[in-house]
């Protein structure tokens, strides 16, 4: 079963957020915007690899959609990053081992 890694920045700087992932992993994100909300981006990079890579605020359309609250996941983590798709262990190994500020909080079936 495919799964997805969600690691968690305690800060609310998503900007910051990106240049740490961009950082580590040599690489940079495109900002994105939910369809339904034009308000709300989030930034995203899918590597030729084939994982993709997210980093989204912890509130918002995003979180009420996929666990049916504004309440959010991890009440201590204002940024969430999540990995999911092909060889997605590249990617951790790389966060894990060069990300400061950044921590893991699960693995879970993909979203």
């Amino acid at each position: 079963m495919p799964t997805t890694d969600i690691y968690g920045f305690k800060h609310e700087d998503i900007e910051a957020a990106r240049m740490v992932i961009e950082s580590a992993l040599s690489l940079r994100m495109e900002q994105a915007q939910e369809d339904d909300y034009p308000d709300y981006y989030y930034y995203r990079v899918e590597l030729p690899s084939g994982p993709c890579v997210q980093i989204r605020r912890n509130s918002g359309p995003f979180i009420r959609h996929q666990i049916g609250s504004s309440n959010p996941w991890y009440p201590d983590y204002a940024l969430l990053v999540f990995i999911h798709g092909p060889q997605q262990e590249l990617v951790t190994k790389y966060l894990r081992n060069a990300t400061s500020g950044l921590s893991f909080l699960e693995t879970k079936g993909s979203m």
